[in-house]
C-alpha cells in the first residue's frame, strides 16, 4: 500500500503509483481538513498503537469516523509524515477558508457556513433574494461544539437562547473535524503553537 499528501487531500494506493493515470485514480481520497492526528509514536497503553514507529489518523466522513493505523521505518519517517500532516491539514484549512453545508435550524431549511475568519454563519437563500441572514457568530465566541454521531450538531456560542441544534442529514463527522481544523489553523496562525 502507497499514500501521499497533496495540497488538500490525503491520497491512499493499493500499490506505489506507476504511471500519472495511477496517481489521478486513488483508491481512497480524503480531505485533509477532515482528517485529523489522534497518534504518532510509542503506545501509550492502547495495543491498537503497539508500535513506536507508528501513527495514527482519524477521518470523519458522511457515514462516521474512519481510523487508520500507519508503521513507518524510521523515526526520521515517522517526524516527516507528522510534521506534514499537521502542516498539511492547516495549509488545506487556509486554502479551502469556507465550507457549507445544508441543514435545518428551528424548523427551517437553510445552510450553514463555516468560514475561517468569520465564524459561523446560518442563512437561507431564497430565489431571486440576497442571502438572508439568520445567524451570525464568531469563532472566538465558540464554547462548545459536539454532536449526536447521526445527523445533529449543536454549537454553544454562550447566548441566553443557549446551544443551538443544527440537523445536518447526514453523519457530522465531517462538519466537527473541519470546526477544529479551522480552530487548530487559527491557533497555529497566531503562534501559539509549533
Amino acid at each position: 500500500r502507497s499514500s501521499d499528501l497533496t495540497e488538500k487531500d490525503l491520497l491512499f494506493y493499493n500499490s506505489f503509483p506507476q504511471n500519472k493515470d495511477i496517481l489521478g485514480k486513488p483508491t481512497h481520497c480524503h480531505p485533509l481538513i477532515a482528517t485529523r492526528l489522534v497518534h504518532s509514536g510509542p503506545g501509550k497503553g492502547s495495543l491498537l498503537y503497539d508500535s513506536e514507529l507508528s501513527f495514527a489518523l482519524r477521518t470523519g466522513t458522511q457515514k462516521g469516523v474512519e481510523t487508520r493505523l500507519f508503521s513507518v521505518e524510521t523515526q526520521s519517517e515517522l517526524a516527516t509524515w507528522t510534521r506534514k500532516l499537521v502542516d498539511g491539514c492547516h495549509a488545506a484549512a487556509e486554502l479551502i477558508q469556507e465550507v457549507i453545508t445544508a441543514c435545518t435550524w428551528n424548523g427551517k431549511d437553510c445552510a450553514l457556513s463555516i468560514h475561517i475568519d468569520k465564524g459561523f454563519t446560518i442563512f437561507t437563500e431564497e430565489p431571486g433574494l440576497n442571502k438572508v441572514l439568520l445567524l451570525k457568530q464568531p469563532f472566538e465566541k465558540l464554547r462548545m461544539s459536539s454532536d449526536d454521531g447521526a445527523k445533529m450538531l449543536y454549537l454553544d456560542f454562550g447566548s441566553p437562547e443557549g446551544e443551538i441544534q443544527l440537523n445536518l442529514h447526514s453523519c457530522p463527522k465531517t462538519i466537527v473535524f473541519i470546526i477544529h481544523s479551522f480552530l487548530s489553523a487559527k491557533v497555529t496562525r497566531l503562534g501559539l503553537l509549533a
